[in-house]
């Protein structure tokens, strides 16, 4: 059974629920006026009064099966919907950028201890990444990664040693980037605070706006499924509110046709509240 992610009792739905139905009310009114006379028999008294739990109902079922939503920002479109990045209709469409997140060390071995093969970047490298040596020889050479290059890890055994800044994005072809966004451990287990989280996410806009050329953009929850994200303590509603609060602030701006897209897979979609992600963004711009 799905769960209702918005209740009875939101707020902001009895509020859109109250505008609806003495809109309705209006309407019939004045209808009744103009067919007849402003006399109100029993009948139509409690239809009146039953037109209100009909559109809260209507609503609250219409939102709690919501995959999709489109928020606006300035001249900037944010599509926020169920979806794969891996899928043919998105990974093979040239026109739009795919962004994959990486280690701070863009590790590339997938043997399920330093990347797991059923992580995204792990099926990324394994389907659609022909040939890993020159994917690591041109990280290696690449004047983006030198530039943003902090230290050499020569105690790390597994994995590349070469740690970068988190935030820094990689080129890995015209329509597809590379990005760092969690730290390793010794044990090769990602992990972050919320403060390196929103840092990477500050880097991660600034990096894709000198580089994204009008196109558009297309991520997922970046964050969700990292356990070692403040031990766990963030939801995935909350890690959107987080992506889209510094998307804000960075003012990054897409315009038509270009838009920002962020991709959810099917259960993590069942978990978003999308009524209530729309009414707090709207809420921060006021």
């Amino acid at each position: 059974m799905k769960k209702n992610k918005v209740s009875f009792f939101n707020l902001n739905l009895i509020k859109k629920t109250s505008l609806l139905y003495f809109g309705t009310i209006s309407v019939l009114e004045t209808i009744h006026a103009l067919l007849n006379s402003f006399h109100i028999n029993i009948y139509e008294l409690f239809v009146i009064i039953l037109i209100f739990p009909i559109i809260l109902f209507s609503l609250r079922y219409h939102y709690n099966r919501q995959k999709k939503i489109t928020l606006k920002i300035g001249k900037s479109d944010i599509e926020i919907k169920e979806g794969n990045i891996l899928a043919n209709d998105v990974f093979e469409n040239k026109k739009i950028i795919k962004v994959f997140a990486f280690n701070e060390y863009f590790d590339t071995l997938v043997d399920n201890q330093v990347i797991s093969k059923s992580s995204l970047n792990g099926k990324f490298l394994d389907q659609k990444v022909p040939n890993i040596s020159i994917l690591n020889k041109r990280m290696y050479r690449s004047k983006r990664l030198k530039e943003s290059l902090l230290c050499k890890n020569k105690k790390r055994k597994d994995g590349k040693q070469n740690k970068y800044k988190l935030g820094t994005v990689f080129k890995y072809s015209e329509d597809v980037f590379l990005t760092a966004m969690t730290h390793f451990d010794d044990k090769n287990r990602a992990y972050l605070s919320i403060q390196d989280y929103v840092m990477f996410l500050i880097k991660f806009w600034d990096e894709i706006d000198s580089m994204y050329a009008g196109r558009t953009v297309v991520i997922t929850l970046f964050g969700s499924g990292i356990t070692r994200l403040e031990n766990k303590m963030f939801n995935n509603n909350q890690i959107l509110q987080i992506i889209l609060w510094t998307f804000w602030i960075r003012r990054i701006k897409f315009t038509k046709p270009a838009k920002f897209v962020i991709l959810l897979d099917k259960q993590t979609s069942e978990e978003i509240n999308y009524y209530t992600v729309r009414e707090w963004f709207y809420g921060l711009q006021k």
